[in-house]
C-alpha cells in the first residue's frame, strides 16, 4: 500500500508507528505527519492530517468499501467533532474524523492509528523522574519521540489557586534538584494585561519542564510538558 505525499509516493508503513498498522483505508491527496511515534495514554499511536479529493460522503463510502473488502467491521458516528469513521483490524484501531458535511470537493480530515496490543510499550520520559504536582489528577498523558529528543505532556487538574499551585510545584522540584529557568504570570492575549495563571520553566541537566497553571472556576488546570535530551 502506497501513499501520495505531495508529489512523492511513500509506503504508508514507513510512516506508521508500528509496521503492522500500515493500512490506508482512503486515498489521500496530501498527508501531514502530526505525530509519527507517540504514546497516548500508554498506547502506541500515529496521527496524520489528511486532505481528500472528494466530499465527506465520498470519504465515508471509500472507508466502508475498503474495510468491507478486507472483511473488517467499520463503524460511523456523527457528533460535535464531525463524522467519525472507525475500524478495528486485529490490534490496529483506525479512526478518521472528517467534517459532518463536506461538499466542496476537497475535504480535510484527521486520522489516528493505534496499536492496542503493545502492553510492553515503554516511555522514554519516565514519570518516576518527572514528579507531577502533589494532589493532582491526570486528565491526559501523551508522549512524542524523535531521534534526538522525547517529550511528554500531562494535562492535570487540582484544587486551589493557580499561583499557589505553581509556587508549591516550584518548591517541590527545587527539592528534587531542579533549578528555575523562568517564572512569570500568564497574561491574556487580548492586551488587557490581566492574568490567566502562571508560567514556570525548570531544568535539571538535559531535562526540562515547562508548565502553565491556569484558573478554572476556582480550581487549577495545568499543562506539564517535560523533555529529555538524547
Amino acid at each position: 500500500m502506497w501513499l501520495l505525499l505531495g508529489a512523492v509516493m511513500l509506503p504508508l508503513h514507513a510512516m506508521a508507528a508500528r509496521p503492522a498498522c500500515d493500512r490506508q483505508p482512503v486515498r489521500a491527496a496530501h498527508v501531514q505527519v502530526i505525530g509519527r511515534d507517540m504514546l497516548v495514554e500508554g498506547v502506541p499511536t500515529s496521527v496524520y492530517g489528511m486532505e481528500f479529493s472528494g466530499t465527506s460522503a465520498d470519504v465515508s463510502n471509500e472507508f466502508h468499501a475498503f474495510w468491507t473488502h478486507a472483511h473488517v467491521p467499520a463503524r460511523e458516528r456523527r457528533d460535535a467533532s464531525g463524522l467519525l469513521l472507525a475500524a478495528l483490524d486485529g490490534a490496529c484501531h483506525y479512526v478518521l474524523v472528517v467534517p459532518a458535511r463536506g461538499d466542496s470537493g476537497s475535504v480535510k480530515g484527521l486520522m489516528s492509528v493505534m496499536r492496542l496490543d503493545a502492553a510492553g510499550a515503554t516511555h522514554r520520559v519516565e514519570a518516576s523522574r518527572i514528579a507531577l504536582p502533589r494532589g493532582a489528577r491526570t486528565v491526559s498523558d501523551i508522549e512524542s519521540r524523535d531521534p534526538g529528543q522525547a517529550g511528554r505532556t500531562w494535562l492535570i487538574d487540582m484544587s486551589g489557586e493557580a499561583k499557589d499551585n505553581a509556587q508549591h510545584y516550584t518548591r517541590q522540584l527545587q527539592q528534587a534538584g531542579w533549578r528555575v529557568v523562568a517564572q512569570m504570570p500568564a497574561l491574556r492575549l487580548d492586551g488587557s494585561q490581566r492574568t490567566t495563571g502562571h508560567v514556570l520553566a525548570m531544568q535539571r541537566g538535559s531535562e526540562r519542564i515547562d508548565a502553565v497553571f491556569s484558573h478554572r472556576n476556582g480550581q487549577t488546570e495545568a499543562v506539564i510538558h517535560a523533555t529529555t535530551g538524547p
